[in-house]
């Protein structure tokens, strides 16, 4: 019994740190979900364990933990226009049930260690990106405007103003308004300076990545 409640606490503080994670971010997915992800995916495992004992298949509990976390995941994706939001919270929520499992079946350093390396990873990933920002790259704005070229070839020269490049400009109609791709090369301070002055345009209806 002791070894069960060491299980769940360890589940708790492993879940918890995962999800500290994702809130300090403001990430969906914070500390209190992380960790009822965790706590639950142990406690499963154990009974798993103990069915096996009982001469139960063990592995029926432990299987439906893979796919029922992949349900709970699967809340965490949004996509609005081409952008896909919310992948590393649905990974983030299934690896934390693996780390519930792994506690569950006794696996006390599998399971720190995977939270330590996935921790590691996030800080990196999040250093580098800031280091990313700060070069030049290729990427694709999309807005849509008033039906009018003369708004198109504005958007466009105030793009420029900022010394951006425009590589590429496609333009279509729908419905009452026009719109429209641009691929150019920014970097991260540029792309907010062209986002906030795009906007500003009383024919611009809205602008998205």
């Amino acid at each position: 019994m002791e070894q069960m409640f060491v299980k769940i606490i360890l589940a708790m503080v492993l879940g918890g740190v995962m999800g500290l994670e994702r809130q300090y971010n403001d990430k969906p997915a914070g500390y209190a979900t992380n960790s009822i992800i965790c706590v639950g995916a142990t406690l499963f495992t154990i009974l798993s364990l103990y069915m096996g004992e009982q001469g139960g298949d063990p592995g029926r509990i432990a299987a439906q933990i893979v796919s029922g976390v992949g349900f709970l995941g699967a809340g965490a994706i949004l996509r609005e226009g081409n952008k896909i939001s919310g992948l590393t919270t649905a990974a983030g929520v299934w690896l934390v049930a693996a780390i519930g499992m792994a506690v569950g079946y006794g696996q006390y350093l599998l399971a720190s260690g995977a939270c330590a390396a996935i921790l590691l990873m996030q800080l990196g990933v999040r250093r580098t990106l800031v280091l990313v920002e700060k070069l030049r790259h290729y990427d694709s704005i999309y807005l849509t405007c008033a039906p009018k070229w003369s708004v198109v070839h504005t958007i466009c020269q105030e793009i420029e103003k900022q010394h951006v490049q425009i590589l590429k400009k496609e333009v279509t109609k729908q419905d009452n308004h026009f719109m429209v791709e641009i691929v150019a090369t920014f970097t991260g301070h540029e792309f907010q300076q062209v986002t906030k002055k795009v906007l500003e345009m009383p024919d611009v209806y809205s602008l998205y990545k």
